[in-house]
Parts: structure tokens; sequence; C-alpha cells
């Protein structure tokens, strides 16, 4: 026992270490709407009913994943494993109440407890569950990914043992071994790259029976007069048994951004390419203006591509234009061009705020910043058709992370990067 507690110890201590080493791993990536994720999981699981002891299990899980939406997602998955727990003398002191018979009435040494063996002896419940659940995503815009989730088990479970006599309730038929339950708890995702994730889960599984370990507290009769037809005695209050999983893996995602290329240059002025996903176009570009020399490039962009203007378009703490900056216009005229491109394009104009200040001034300035940009460029000649709405986003979608270990003036530069206006594409020209 000691060499396996250390087993133990050095195992949850590896995986500690692992954890923290993916943790320190920087990957762009983030939980968006219409990406479906395959993965696999596994680790250890642990049985509560009427036998609960200290003995876990393993378990392995295989899944799906699909992003309805940034905030939520939809789970489908197998698993299965082996529950376990050990023979006691408590179990065999309370016979009479365990299965309607006295000690003195089973032969010595041959059927102690539920499983007919021994004190020592293991009893063992194979189950395997299909589930489905929704899971609500806490940050899902960042690398490290929380979330809770709550959904259903159709459940299918094989109490058995290794002991001569077979479990008394199973042999007897004396219950359904399928079952409706649900699960609950919480997991996270970690992006190693646009496309793999490391992820975990801790789920509590409420399956919907008390006859998991072969034993309803329930019922005080035997299994086997109940079985036929015996009437049941004792408390007959209901009593569910329950599993706990915890387990740790891998998922691939598909329809995923790759990885961003190398920036091209024009004109001496570099222009980052990152990727960006949504529920309708899976791999289109973000486009980031530094410079008023740079010019809108993309003719005819996808539906969903989104077009930056960091840095100078307003003054600090307001929705005024910061016409102090020489190049503030031009980055204002490179808007209307964008929008002005084709006939038929669409855009949609969202507001950024740094970090400065509380989350609901910088909601409510975001929010100023997208109608400011709205009525000037109305107010320039373009048709209000072409701007379908204005939305904040406040300082929850930073562009860059706001160091608080750097200089003022570095910080200023990345305060700057993240309160910008982007303008996304609804509809294409053609």
């Amino acid at each position: 026992m000691k060499n396996l507690n250390n087993l133990k110890n050095r195992s949850l201590a590896l995986l500690i270490i692992g954890v923290l080493g993916l943790m320190s791993v920087k990957a762009q990536a983030q939980d968006v709407a219409g990406t479906i994720a395959f993965g696999v999981d596994g680790g250890l699981n642990k049985y509560y009913g009427n036998y609960t002891d200290s003995h876990f299990g393993i378990q392995g899980e295989a899944f799906i994943r699909w992003n309805i939406m940034d905030y939520l997602s939809l789970h489908a998955a197998y698993n299965g494993g082996v529950l376990g727990w050990k023979t006691t003398p408590a179990m065999i002191t309370n016979e009479t109440n365990l299965f309607g018979r006295t000690p003195s009435s089973i032969p010595p040494g041959t059927s102690a407890g539920s499983d007919g063996g021994t004190v020592g002896s293991m009893n063992h419940t194979r189950v395997g569950g299909w589930d489905l659940a929704l899971s609500y995503n806490v940050f899902p815009d960042q690398t490290f990914v929380p979330y809770v989730m709550a959904g259903i088990e159709a459940l299918n479970f094989e109490p058995d043992d290794v002991a001569p006599a077979p479990l008394e309730g199973n042999a007897a038929g004396a219950y359904s071994k399928n079952g409706i339950g649900g699960i609950f708890g919480v997991g996270f995702e970690m992006f190693l790259s646009p496309k793999i994730t490391f992820n975990g889960k801790l789920l509590m599984h409420l399956t919907g029976t008390d006859w998991l370990d072969d034993y309803s507290s329930g019922n005080t009769a035997s299994a086997t007069a109940q079985a036929n037809g015996a009437t049941q005695v004792g408390n007959s209050s209901y009593r569910q048994d329950a599993f706990l999983t915890f387990g740790v893996g891998f998922s691939y995602y598909i329809f995923a951004p790759e990885a961003p290329a190398a920036a091209p240059t024009s004109g001496g002025t570099t222009i980052n390419n990152n990727t960006y996903t949504t529920n309708n176009v899976y791999h289109i570009d973000t486009i980031y203006f530094q410079s008023p020399t740079d010019t809108v490039y993309l003719n005819n962009p996808k539906i969903n591509t989104i077009f930056n203007f960091p840095g100078t378009l307003f003054i600090v703490n307001t929705d005024q234009f910061n016409n102090a900056e020489p190049n503030n216009m031009g980055n204002l005229y490179h808007i209307k061009a964008l929008v002005e491109q084709c006939p038929n394009l669409k855009v949609e104009v969202q507001g950024y705020a740094s970090e400065e200040g509380t989350h609901e001034h910088n909601q409510d300035l975001s929010e100023r910043r997208a109608t400011r940009i709205h009525d000037w460029l109305i107010a320039q000649g373009v048709s209000p058709d072409k701007i379908t709405r204005t939305v904040g986003y406040g300082d929850t979608r930073p562009a860059v992370r706001e160091r608080t270990d750097v200089s003022a003036s570095v910080l200023e530069t990345e305060r700057a990067q993240n309160r910008r206006i982007s303008v996304m594409v609804v509809q294409a020209c053609q």
C-alpha cells in the first residue's frame, strides 16, 4: 500500500509539472463559433455508493466538441471504465441488512460480503456511458479556456467479480443494467497551437440507479428473494449511486485557423497577418494597419474579414479623434476607402478600449467610439446602408496583452494597439 501511495504521489507531481510546462507554451488561438474538435482523455474514477471506500479505478473517454458560439459548446462523448471496491469486515457483519441473511448461514470462507469472496477481495462494475452536454466557456478568446458543463448520460453497467460466486443481484436479474442519469462538472482547454489543445475535465456522474454496486439501500430483502416477488422490507427511500471521473488528454480542431504566416511588407511597413475563425468562414485574414502608407491591399475581401485600425484614432479615455497625431486622418480615410471599395460591400464597425479604467467604463467607451466612426463615415458621404451595425467590446478582446512589468512608454504602445477600431466585412463585393 505504501508503494502504491508513493506511485500515486509521483504521478500527481509529474502531472502538475506537465500542466505547468504546457501553460508556458504560447499559442495564438481561441474558442470560436463553428469549430469542431475530436479528442480523447484518460484518468481515474471514484465510486460512491453503499460500499464507498478509498479505491480508484481507471477510465477513458472519446469525445467531439462543437463550439456553437464563442461562449457555448456542445459535447458528445463515450466514456468507459471500471469501478471497484473491496469486501470489508463491515460488509460481512452487515450481511443481515444487505441480503436478508445472517452471517451464521454463510459457509465459512466461501461467501463473505456482496461478492461472495473473502475480506480484501475486489468487486468490480464495468460502466460505459453516452454523454450529451453543454458547456459555458469562460474567457473563450484566451489560450487557456476554463468551462463549466452539464448534461445527460445513457449508462450501461455490469457488476462482476473475481470470486467463485457471482454477485447476487446480477445473478438473479434483480435490476436493469441500463439507465438515464446526469453529469455536471468543470473542465479546461489549453491551446498548444490553433488546432491542438491539452484538456482536462472533472465530472460527477449521477447514474439514475441505486444498483450500480449490485445492492439497493432501499431494499433489505435479498436480491434473489426480490427477483422472486418477495415483499421489500426496511427503509424504502431511494438512493442514487454515483461516480466521479477525472481525465486529461488532447484534442484536434478541424476548420481551425492555421498558424499565422510570416508577415509580408508593403513599402517598408509591416502588415501583420493573423487568422480569424467564425461560424461562416473558417480561415480568413485579420489585417492590422500600422501606418497611413499602408493600403487596403485585399480586393474583394471575404465575409468576416476583420480590418484593425489601432493606435491613434482617439484621444485617451475619450471618443474624440486624436487630431494632434499627424497620421490620424490617414487612418480615418483608410476606413472610408475600405467601406467604399465596392457598391455591395457592407460592414460592421467594432470599437475597443485598452484596460485602463473599469470594465463598465471601457464597454461604454468602446460603444461610443464605434458610433463616432459610424457618424463620421456618414458625414463623409458613405451610405448608411453600408454599415449594418456598430458594436463595442470594451477591453474583453485585446489585440495584445498589456504588461505591467514594462516601462511606461512600452505599456502605452501596447495600450494603443488595443485602443482601436475594427471593420468586419458582413457582405462581400460579389
